[in-house]
């Protein structure tokens, strides 16, 4: 099955429309039943390797990631995120407009037990979105858009919506 046709089709359908996310995502040690059905992340704390991100980054992080797990983690058993960023790639501007680019991140979530301390899940997360000439502006706000990608990310793999 030859792939050119459907990756080709994908590219242009990015350059013109806006962004594709991809994920590359994985479960270490998954959450149990317990804790998706009654958790909640009370507290995030946030390490971060030699990143070229702004000041604001590690505040926009945390708040951006609560929102999402606010949403989709409304348990009563309280959680401490313990967020770990190994890469975060901004998208060059010039390159954007003129073909594409991507916002790439890379780096692992824990989930710790507060009561006990105990790491109760833990997953690698990885995140790249890529946008064309019309995403622009979107792309621009790659520290916001990363950091809520991680936060989805981590609300599909710890605390999926119910079926």
């Amino acid at each position: 099955m030859n792939r050119f046709p459907h990756l080709a089709l994908a590219g242009a359908a990015v350059c013109l429309s806006g962004c594709m996310s991809m994920s590359r995502s994985e479960t270490v040690s998954a959450l149990s039943t317990d804790w998706t059905a009654n958790g909640r992340v009370d507290e995030i704390t946030l390490t971060k390797g030699e990143l070229k991100v702004t000041p604001q980054f590690d505040d926009i992080f945390k708040a951006k990631v609560k929102a999402k797990l606010d949403a989709c983690a409304g348990g009563t058993r309280p959680l401490r995120l313990e967020a770990k960023i190994d890469r975060l790639d901004k998208a060059n501007p010039v390159m954007t407009t003129v073909v594409a680019g991507a916002n790439v991140l890379r780096g692992e979530a824990r989930l710790v037990d507060i009561v006990t301390g105990k790491v109760v899940a833990d997953y690698k997360v990885g995140q790249t979105i890529v946008g064309g000439r019309f995403a622009i502006v979107v792309m621009g706000e790659a520290e916001e858009q990363l950091s809520e990608a991680f936060g989805d990310e981590l609300c599909k793999q710890a605390f999926p919506a119910p079926k």
